[in-house]
């Protein structure tokens, strides 16, 4: 019954009218029972379902009322408050009261400004009282939870006693290792939970009693020496996940971890990003992060939860020192205490392209599947006389400079932002400096530039400081040409765009 941690699109497929009921009544939660001790609410909410069967001209028995967790909560109170028949509840809780209590807002909201005993234990009788006063037992109630998710004991299980009084009620007791959190129990039950529902829509009730469902419990000694043969095994994940440019350094993501866990236990992994040309190599060092689910992706006959299988790059990666060149990308990972270090080419599954401006140079970092490369080379290209150029403004006010303007190469389409990358090169006696620019559409400025008879689409061939313009305060003083980059796929082309002189502050 909750439309953003509910079930979302899994329903698509299911032949049946669906409405979703988000609990968010007068800007708080109500547990779809009370807000703020006021059981009105849930008269409310029976009343926008008996509209909606009205309108679509079915009975209760026709109806399935479906929720996860708080939603999961809801669909039995209303199932057994108002009469439904079918009723499919995933990790509900039992005690609506004191699983509210100090539960963020929805303490407050539910419970009342103090939260006081008193009223936490009138709603801790909600269910209880419900079943206890029922009368029909011919239902269709199907539950789902695991022992692996908290809330069974603390929840779940006070249910079972007055539920089994039921004709047709379902227990599917999700067992398996990959379930280790209360939010995981129905998506990987996802499966079941939709083939009930999609049975129920067509008229079909299944019966299939109290059962356990999943991978089952793995046995301790076969799991311990699977995943210490894994260990010792030549092998390392490395997977890229993000790449953004963040505050001009290169910001990545992913996972990077030894298959398997050493006999003597989990161990510290140390993970360093490796660029390598010619045999020569330049390491970085990378942050070690939690790992969020890993045992779903990289599940290898018994679980492993790989609770430290995720690096970052935490203050980005600065490329001014790494020479000009075309470098592979590789991880590697090491295990001190077990004399353990292992390299392997990072991979991304999705294509990345980011590019970024270093100076005198520009960086570019990018890849897929069969692994990544970063390339540096001079952020000044050629001029080439094809490319169409205008600029539009260029303009200094103290130490910020403002330049915008068309530029694009005629045959390859600029209709997107993220098209090509843009640098604005400020270039001195000495020393190089370069800012990244946008990429706007502006179809106004660009389409007269687009040669007669070229069907090609460059309405984002447009470059800008945007509003402030590029702060240079940290440049020394002197005069400076200007020049505007353009960098698409392997091409970079180059335009003047005039000169600035910037004087000493004071």
């Amino acid at each position: 019954m909750d439309s953003r941690y509910g079930f979302g699109a899994a329903l698509d497929g299911v032949l049946c009218n669906v409405l979703r009921i988000r609990d968010h009544f007068d800007d708080g939660a109500s547990y779809y029972v009370a807000r703020n001790m006021d059981f009105s609410v849930s008269d409310s909410i029976q009343e926008l379902i008996e509209d909606y069967m009205g309108r679509l001209g079915v009975t209760k028995d026709e109806v399935t009322l479906l929720g996860t967790s708080k939603g999961g909560a809801a669909a039995l109170y209303y199932g057994l408050k108002y009469d439904y028949k079918n009723i499919v509840s995933s990790t509900p809780q039992y005690f609506l009261g004191s699983y509210s209590k100090g539960h963020g807002q929805l303490g407050d909201a539910v419970l009342g400004e103090g939260q006081s005993d008193e009223n936490v234990a009138v709603m801790d009788s909600v269910m209880k009282n419900l079943l206890d006063k029922e009368v029909d037992f011919n239902r269709n109630i199907y539950l789902i939870s695991s022992p692996n998710d908290y809330q069974y004991e603390q929840e779940v299980k006070h249910y079972l006693p007055a539920l089994r009084a039921y004709e047709n009620f379902n227990f599917l007791f999700l067992d398996s290792p990959t379930v280790q959190e209360h939010y995981q129990v129905t998506r990987q039950a996802l499966p079941s939970v939709w083939s009930i529902v999609h049975a129920l829509s067509e008229g079909f009730t299944p019966r299939i009693g109290e059962v356990r469902i999943g991978a089952g419990t793995q046995d301790p000694e076969k799991a311990s020496a699977y995943l210490a043969e894994l260990r010792r095994r030549d092998t390392v994940v490395a997977t890229l996940t993000g790449a953004v440019r963040i505050d001009g350094k290169l910001h990545l993501k992913g996972h990077a971890f030894l298959p398997g866990v050493s006999p003597e236990g989990p161990t510290t992994e140390t993970k360093r990003l490796v660029l390598e040309e010619k045999g020569t190599t330049f390491v970085y060092p990378l942050d070690t992060r939690p790992g969020k689910k890993l045992y779903r992706e990289y599940f290898d006959e018994y679980f492993c939860e790989y609770a430290e299988g995720e690096f970052a790059t935490e203050n980005g990666l600065d490329f001014t020192s790494l020479p000009r060149g075309t470098f592979d990308v590789s991880v590697s990972v090491a295990s001190e205490a077990e004399g353990i270090e292992r390299r392997t080419r990072l991979t991304s599954d999705k294509v990345i392209d980011r590019r970024l401006p270093f100076g005198d140079s520009e960086v570019i970092f990018r890849g897929g599947k069969a692994g990544l490369k970063v390339i540096k080379r001079n952020i000044i290209g050629v001029d080439s006389e094809s490319a169409a150029f205008s600029l539009v403004k260029s303009e200094q006010q103290d130490r910020k400079i403002h330049t915008e303007g068309v530029f694009f190469l005629p045959g390859r389409n600029a209709e997107r932002e993220m098209h090509a990358a843009y640098y604005l090169v400020l270039q001195g006696k000495s020393e190089t400096y370069s800012y990244l620019l946008a990429a706007k559409k502006n179809a106004t400025r660009v389409r007269p530039l687009v040669p007669q008879g070229d069907f090609g689409n460059y309405d984002a061939g447009y470059f800008t400081t945007e509003a402030g313009g590029i702060d240079v305060s940290d440049l020394p003083a002197g005069r400076y040409n200007l020049f505007v980059s353009l960098s698409a796929g392997g091409a970079l082309l180059t335009k003047k765009a005039g000169k600035v002189t910037l004087k000493k502050t004071r």
